[in-house]
């Protein structure tokens, strides 16, 4: 498998590549929101923090929404 292939925007399309590509998706965004709550959020404050983790939620769901609309991962 071409593992440097799957951060490409055709992989997303490709039906065999799809699921890897989502599943690279969902990793990298969990490291970026794991890393918010670990090292960002004890510091600016608990009501900052979650309007900022809710902020993070709302994007998730649009891009998934996104995705589905674009028909983006589609296999």
């Amino acid at each position: 498998m071409n593992w440097l292939g799957l951060f490409t925007l055709s992989s997303a399309t490709d039906p065999e590549l799809a699921p890897h590509a989502y599943l690279l998706y969902l990793l990298l965004w969990t490291f970026v929101v794991g890393l918010f709550v670990l090292f960002l959020f004890p510091v600016i404050g608990k009501t900052l923090g979650f309007i900022v983790i809710t902020i993070l939620i709302l994007v998730f769901v649009l891009m998934v929404v996104y995705f589905h609309k674009t028909g983006l991962f589609a296999d």
